[in-house]
């Protein structure tokens, strides 16, 4: 009795709390040196995006059935049609992948001229459909092998199919499949670090259990290991969420590697590897948040960074915003997946409006082991747009203005003061934005 009053009482009020407005541009932000634009739009949801081998941006639009190319602003070609929920699509040298409501599909030698697809399909694997999560993700791991995350069928519930709540493994062929991690209510965004190598996943919090619980989490998923759902959330704190509920198995699950604002539904992960970007941008995830459809306050409904050059999530900040407006508790779009181009700039789309977007950067940049000591306490520092109105330049020392000698658009030259010495930080600032490298000064 006690748990059905609760449940009574954290969704009075719940439903569609940010209702839709018209898409604006000019509402958008994003940190000081960047700049978004609409790359292009589309019917049918777009939700994951991937790049091909011939560097063409490719586009899951689940509603439409569709894949859609993209090879250029504004210009779109249906690629194919009739697929069953296309979610996620992964290119292994010329054959397509794609994660559909019940699998896998493979289109053999997908590149064509034209970008129009005219093999046949091919499945893959069959995964179980239906119930309350039907996207399908899978990705490619460092191993050659398929990865596929199946969500739950509820919120809070037993599973009649051990599949269902767990990420999926299987050879490149179908073959060979293993439970690879369970207890994951929807992960629906995954992706191996860069360095680590470890499997990241963003995973959905069950609904119904008031406006900030349970956390959505980030989890580094491993082989055999068990993340809690249905009956432990957050840091292996006990859901007594029915009398099904088997809480006592907490202390034996993993806890998230970091903790996100409930209900907020991260979709689309990835890593930033590029050089466009600020070196310190390397390494970093990009997580994008679809919005809640149940919370009081609406939350999400933007692109963030999480802090993760050190293989850990250190922090996370808003990388791309202004979709929700909080006053009028209305949306323009509802980011789904970010991800690097290989032109280095961030694509991100958006089945809200169909659109997707282009996030580039051009403030400074300091290149990669780009501060060099010349002699005894002067340094050049090499990079890209340091400078374009030298009046407006600074460069700091672990904060402290330091003087230059010389500044040009890709290279600057700057004194050291003897008393600084160790792990220095290095800022430089002009009138767009700042970067900043870390050198050690024996």
């Amino acid at each position: 009795m006690r748990l059905l009053l609760l449940l009574c009482v954290s969704t009075a009020g719940f439903g569609q709390v940010a209702n839709n407005r018209p898409f604006r541009i000019e509402e958008l932000r994003t940190p000081p040196g960047y700049e978004v634009s609409v790359y292009a739009n589309m019917a049918g949801a777009p939700r994951h995006l991937g790049f091909g081998p011939n560097g063409v941006l490719y586009v899951a639009a689940r509603n439409g059935g569709n894949i859609v190319a993209v090879p250029e602003r504004g210009r779109t070609v249906v690629a194919l049609r009739g697929l069953n929920g296309p979610h996620t699509l992964e290119f292994r040298d010329k054959d397509l992948y794609i994660g559909v409501n019940d699998g896998v599909v493979r289109f053999r030698d997908a590149v064509t001229e034209d970008l129009v697809i005219r093999s046949q399909s091919e499945r893959i694997l069959g995964v179980p459909a239906g119930g309350g999560h039907t996207t399908r993700t899978l990705g490619f791991g460092p191993d050659g092998r398929i990865y596929v995350s199946v969500g739950s069928t509820c919120n809070f519930c037993v599973e009649a199919d051990n599949r269902r709540a767990t990420m999926l493994r299987f050879d490149a062929d179908g073959s060979n499949q293993v439970l690879f991690a369970k207890g994951l209510r929807n992960t629906v965004g995954f992706a191996w670090h860069p360095l680590t190598r470890e499997l990241w996943g963003a995973d959905h919090g069950g609904d119904n259990l008031g406006d900030d619980e349970p956390p959505e989490e980030i989890n580094i998923i491993e082989e055999g290991a068990d993340y809690g759902w249905p009956d432990c959330i957050g840091k292996k704190r006990p859901a007594n969420w029915g009398p099904q509920a088997r809480t006592q198995r907490c202390g034996e699950t993993r806890e998230p590697e970091f903790e996100m604002q409930a209900h907020s539904a991260p979709l689309g992960l990835s890593f930033y590897t590029g050089d466009m970007f600020p070196a310190a941008f390397k390494s970093d995830a990009l997580i994008a948040f679809h919005g809640s459809w149940n919370r009081t306050q609406p939350a999400g409904y933007k692109v963030s960074r999480i802090r993760a050059a050190s293989g850990r999530a250190i922090a996370m900040e808003d990388f791309l915003w202004g979709f929700l407006n909080l006053e009028t508790r209305t949306r323009s779009g509802r980011p789904v997946h970010a991800i690097q181009g290989p032109d280095g700039a961030v694509y991100v789309s958006d089945d809200g409006n169909g659109n997707i977007y282009r996030v580039v950067y051009t403030g400074p940049r300091i290149n990669e082991g780009g501060i060099v000591n010349v002699v005894d306490n002067i340094y050049a520092l090499y990079g890209l747009r340091l400078s374009v109105d030298p009046a407006l330049f600074q460069i700091f020392a672990n904060g402290i203005a330091v003087e230059a000698l010389y500044v040009g658009e890709n290279q600057v030259n700057f004194v050291l003061p003897a008393a600084i010495r160790g792990e220095v930080k290095v800022t430089v600032k002009n009138e767009k934005a700042s970067d900043e490298a870390i050198i050690n000064v024996e």
